[in-house]
């Protein structure tokens, strides 16, 4: 459901991995279902749910999370039996919330997440390697039928993701700070460096932080609307964090400043360290 990036670059792994699999990608614009045609990026195409579902093993939900329930509520009436639902969305607590109330509790959905993806959007940019070592979220319920479960995590390993598992809330609280503030911190970063009139003399600093504010302003008002709570506090205390620099930089406390910038950066390499052990980014 949705043949964009994310969703092209699941058919493309399921072909790159040879799992033999018919895919069909569902979407509401032709020309875009044609371009994930072009790009080798489905087998087949359509419009229609009823189409697209007859004798679907696994439906991966790759469109805005505010597409979700009119989505979930077109898939019901023609789900066959035994098929499960997972999905790509970068928040879980609703997702799963949406899936049990308009898909009906029998349905074997499984919430996943994969922390992959770009600021650019649109099959023309998927790619067969964009899940190789990402890390995908899987967030079960106690109601999760375990071979569902099961099913789900095969799948995501299978397209080169290290799997983990989490409930839907602990996942929200998580992706808070270390997905959603990152891209609310680069949005207001590049506000800030527009509005200064100096924006010409950046480099590639300021080119690096900010790369993500180029992603889907519509996909990222529904990621902070569906996750509210933990955003906001996750961007209040980045305003300490600020705060406490930039009190130490006024009071010229330079063994503070030196700290306070020592501190992430011993933290980032041991981070960058632990990732190059497991191999799950190129040198």
């Amino acid at each position: 459901m949705g043949p964009g990036l994310l969703g092209g670059s699941v058919h493309l792994a399921v072909r790159a991995a040879g799992l033999g699999c018919h895919r069909v990608a569902v979407g509401r614009n032709p020309q875009r279902l044609q371009l994930a045609l072009d790009a080798d990026a489905a087998d087949e195409v359509t419009t229609d749910f009823a189409t697209a579902l007859d004798g679907a093993d696994l439906v991966v939900v790759c469109t805005t999370i505010g597409s979700f329930p009119a989505i979930f509520e077109r898939m019901a009436p023609h789900l066959p039996g035994g098929c499960v639902v997972t999905d790509v969305g970068s928040t879980k607590q609703v997702v799963v919330g949406q899936a049990r109330r308009l898909l009906g509790r029998s349905t074997q959905f499984v919430g996943a997440h994969p922390m992959a993806g770009g600021e650019k959007t649109g099959v023309q940019y998927a790619r067969a390697d964009l899940f190789d070592r990402a890390t995908c979220i899987v967030t079960p319920t106690q109601s999760s039928p375990r071979s569902a479960v099961a099913r789900v995590e095969a799948f995501w390993r299978t397209l080169g993701c290290r799997v983990i598992r989490m409930t839907p809330a602990a996942h929200d609280r998580a992706v808070a700070t270390v997905s959603h503030l990152p891209h609310a911190a680069a949005a207001c970063l590049m506000r800030l460096a527009d509005r200064s009139g100096h924006l010409d003399l950046a480099g590639a600093g300021l080119l690096d932080m900010t790369r993500i504010a180029s992603g889907d302003p519509d996909l990222w008002v529904d990621i902070f609307a569906t996750n509210r709570r933990s955003v906001v506090a996750s961007i209040d205390r980045f305003v300490r964090e600020l705060t406490a620099l930039r009190d130490a930089i006024d009071g010229d406390r330079r063994r503070r400043v030196r700290r306070l910038l020592d501190e992430p950066r011993q933290a980032r390499d041991a981070w960058i360290d632990r990732r190059y052990q497991r191999d799950e980014v190129e040198p």
